[in-house]
């Protein structure tokens, strides 16, 4: 069965793209457009006798052209919250959403509304989920943090209460409610929870890459902030061994555990490495990649069956030509270490990102994917979403071959950012996990391998991941 879509007249590359994401990836439908002088959006499946269709308001897209990409066409301060209005959709039918883009007229009773022609929806799906997924709002928006980056606290999810919580998911389930509402023969593509791990490694081993002058600033942060005496003894312990080529006692040295803690709780693991020529403190380079030992992690963690990334360099995100040369080096250095990966993908370093620049980067450098577009300043949904998607070029206005991995979490984010204890902090990815449950997604979480310096740190890594992974 396929679905007729009628559409207004204009913005053809966006919509196809926001409905071949919506409709085709993620709800597994056929359809076709129909563009034509109308203000709204009309779905019709002409192939069930009647004329029974679903009806949604067409407001992004619906902007002046004059005003795209700039602050007109950015929604209202103050979103309308309306009840969802129909079984099974979101949690309950009189659960309150905002809503980013709908329909103009007086607040509606309700977002899904039935009646013998079919439904209306008061919220405009397409233009919402394509506005987050896109982070159309980041190019309109000037602010950015030290590291030009776009903070969560100017996001409309964040002001608006919805960070936490996968507002495009929520819509997609409104919508599919409506079709099958309508159609009850529809069926869709089934979807399962999954846990992504992944790590980003910035700093391997303690020992590696730093002179004097840092192994002493190293043991000053033990003990005047840490106020760990018995990691700067095992400090002590791994620079004897190290002069020996025995890095195991160093306390950055856990990926086995990493591995293991996957393993065992059937998850494969993302190991995101950088790739610099050599050490280069300044840009966060701690370790040349072809050193001896980094290669033999290379293939150790390729053939316990995990997956080596590429951790862009500092500064990258706005260089397409670092961004190949950078990658061109991991690639080679990991297949003459025995990695063989059909697809590549990974995030940038600090989280440095810009929409489409960085995608497009990536994309020309030749990976598959990326992982970046969650906040460093807080947890949640930056994209809306707890599902995979293709991305789109919002200044040259076409789909770019590249996918977004969905991100939520960052252990840094959790005891940096949000001083949370190690109880909040469990609580707060907790509640993310139980939202990409709800909608059949993926929890997105980054641990660096030296953030488990501590037994107490281990133990704590190996209860979040035990509680996120099983049984819901």
């Amino acid at each position: 069965m396929t679905l007729v879509v009628e559409a207004p007249i204009g913005y053809e590359a966006e919509r196809r793209y926001i409905f071949d994401v919506v409709l085709s990836d993620w709800l597994g439908l056929d359809w076709r457009l129909q563009q034509r002088e109308r203000p709204d959006i009309r779905i019709s499946l002409p192939e069930v006798p009647g004329e029974r269709c679903v009806v949604l308001p067409d407001v992004l897209f619906g902007a002046d052209p004059r005003d795209w990409l700039t602050a007109a066409s950015l929604p209202s301060a103050g979103l309308r919250r309306v009840p969802v209005g129909v079984p099974g959709a979101v949690s309950d039918t009189d659960r309150k959403l905002p809503v980013i883009y709908g329909a103009r007229s007086p607040s509606p009773a309700r977002l899904v509304s039935s009646g013998p022609q079919g439904a209306r929806l008061a919220v405009d799906v397409f233009g919402s989920a394509f506005f987050m997924l896109t982070r159309y709002e980041e190019v309109v928006l000037p602010h950015r943090d030290a590291y030009d980056r776009f903070p969560a606290a100017s996001s409309l999810a964040a002001q608006e209460g919805f960070l936490t919580f996968p507002i495009v998911d929520a819509y997609v389930e409104i919508l599919w409610a409506a079709l099958v509402r309508v159609w009850p023969r529809l069926r869709r593509r089934h979807r399962d929870f999954a846990v992504l791990l992944t790590h980003d490694v910035d700093d391997p081993l303690a020992t590696l890459g730093r002179g004097p002058a840092q192994v002493a600033r190293q043991f000053a942060a033990d003990l005047a902030l840490r106020r760990d005496l018995d990691l700067t003894r095992r400090r002590v312990r791994a620079l004897a061994a190290a002069r020996r080529g025995d890095h195991d006692p160093d306390p950055h040295n856990t990926f086995d555990l990493l591995m293991e803690v996957s393993e065992r709780n059937g998850i494969r693991s993302a190991f995101y490495f950088q790739a610099q020529n050599g050490v280069d403190l300044h840009a966060g380079a701690t370790y040349p990649l072809d050193h001896p030992w980094i290669r033999r992690l290379l293939g150790v963690i390729h053939r316990r069956d995990h997956e080596v990334g590429y951790h862009a360099g500092f500064g990258t995100y706005l260089d397409a030509g670092r961004t190949r040369s950078e990658f061109d080096h991991l690639r080679a250095v990991a297949e003459a270490s025995g990695v063989r990966q059909e697809s590549w993908g990974g995030r940038q370093h600090y989280l440095q990102w810009a929409t489409p620049v960085t995608w497009l980067n990536w994309c020309t450098a030749g990976l598959a994917y990326d992982c970046t577009v969650a906040y460093a300043d807080a947890v949640g949904f930056r994209t809306g979403t707890c599902h995979e998607y293709r991305v789109f070029d919002l200044l040259e206005r076409r789909p770019v071959q590249l996918r977004e991995r969905p991100f939520q979490i960052m252990d840094v984010t959790l005891s940096g950012y949000m001083s949370l204890t190690p109880d909040a902090a469990t609580a707060a990815i907790m509640d993310i996990a139980a939202q990409c449950r709800r909608f059949r997604g993926s929890l997105g979480i980054l641990w660096h391998n030296d953030s488990l310096r501590t037994a107490q740190d281990k133990r704590w890594y190996e209860s979040v991941v035990g509680a996120v992974a099983g049984p819901g």
